[in-house]
């Protein structure tokens, strides 16, 4: 068996997955904001909105500091002659091997929050699917995707 893919994204990414985690379960206060109004119309307990504020909270702070951990911690790649190998995920971790003779295009992508914090995604296109590496500084980004499409055209003339 082959071992777990070393190349990790910059620390720079958790912070970007926290601001990403943090926007995205804001909506969560509804819950507590609609229940405050639905009590006050509706004689609902009192002590369920506590209870309901807690829990989203504490949601809140799972999402925003625990999760963007977990996710830095399994998220890697590795590039080999023949292959690339993308391993993704948090409680379910998938590992994706693409061989460099399937590889049809790579480009480097950089979204408002990643320039903020100076980092790239790289996109590896297949004839099935895309395929992409996040949180990589500029220059690395770079560097794989340059690497990638160089070891795609050897593998290309070899078939």
């Amino acid at each position: 068996m082959r071992a777990d893919p070393s190349q990790r994204p910059s620390p720079k990414m958790r912070s970007v997955w926290r601001i990403i985690s943090l926007l995205s379960s804001i909506s969560l206060l509804a819950l507590p904001i609609i229940y405050y109004f639905l009590m006050r119309y509706f004689s609902f307990p009192s002590f369920v909105l506590m209870i309901l504020t807690g829990i989203v909270l504490a949601a809140i702070l799972f999402l925003t500091l625990f999760l963007p951990s977990l996710k830095m911690k399994y998220t890697a790649y590795e590039i080999y002659e023949n292959e690339l190998e993308i391993q993704k995920g948090m409680f379910i971790i998938k590992r994706i091997i693409i061989p460099m003779v399937r590889v049809q295009h790579v480009t480097t992508e950089v979204g408002p929050l990643l320039r903020r914090y100076g980092l790239s995604t790289v996109n590896i296109s297949t004839a099935a699917t895309t395929h992409e590496i996040e949180g990589l500084e500029h220059h690395v980004a770079e560097k794989l995707r340059d690497k990638i499409v160089y070891l795609a055209r050897i593998s290309d003339d070899d078939v």
